[in-house]
């Protein structure tokens, strides 16, 4: 009778659950907003230098950074969803 009552519940309560994205997702979409960047902007794609993905920066023109970082969300205690997006915090160079 335990094991009839606990499965149901285990299901039910799995599904409202919110998951993290798997590394390789979360990976792709901030590679993909970095990227996004910049072909967006003339000067960066023009004079790239490199994309450093482990700290979120695009390095172009001559000692240029362009710098990522998460967009500030209030989360629960416990939260587990997704991480926050990736925006673009600061550059050391105008864009265009």
């Amino acid at each position: 009778m335990r094991r009839v009552t606990a499965v149901p519940l285990a299901v039910l309560f799995s599904v409202n659950a919110i998951a993290a994205l798997a590394p390789e997702y979360q990976n792709e979409k901030d590679f993909g907003v970095m990227v996004e960047f910049v072909r967006s902007h003339e000067r960066v794609i023009a004079s790239l230098r490199s994309i450093d993905f482990e700290k979120r920066i695009v390095y172009f023109g001559d000692d240029c950074e362009a710098i990522f970082d998460r967009e500030f969300t209030l989360r629960p205690p416990g939260w587990v969803g997704p991480a926050a997006s990736l925006e673009l915090k600061s550059s050391t160079c105008r864009l265009d």
